[in-house]
């Protein structure tokens, strides 16, 4: 994600196309109180430069998390974007990569400019 300021607020805008996909995570991090904690969980989708995953363990935006991509065993440093409640009673945590690492989920995504409109299509005989 990018950050952006206009007049006095910030948005935040994706690097690339969101994937809705499944990929078996470890969370590493620390609790509040500085405990370790250890999270296996699902993402929810992935884009180029993060992605969104469910967490039970409370965390807080701005805090770095490790994850582990189970399929991969590749880790990657993240940091927390935003924190939402979820209706599945976990919370809905974006993330993104300290670093760039846009093939991390093993696909390769399109780029800013794509537009599907303007993929070749099989000709109709």
């Amino acid at each position: 994600m990018v950050a952006e300021q206009n007049s006095g607020t910030i948005t935040t805008t994706r690097q690339s196309s969101r994937v809705h996909l499944a990929i078996p995570v470890f969370v590493y991090g620390s609790q509040e109180q500085g405990d370790p904690f250890k999270e296996l969980t699902d993402t929810l989708s992935v884009n180029a430069g993060g992605g969104l995953i469910g967490l039970v363990t409370p965390v807080k935006k701005g805090q770095k998390l490790l994850l582990i991509n189970l399929k991969t065993e590749e880790s990657i440093q993240c940091s927390v974007m935003s924190v939402h409640d979820s209706k599945a009673g976990k919370l809905l945590v974006g993330f993104a990569f300290d670093q760039c690492s846009p093939r991390y989920w093993g696909l390769t995504f399109p780029p800013e400019d794509w537009d599907p409109a303007h993929r070749k299509r099989p000709e109709q005989q």
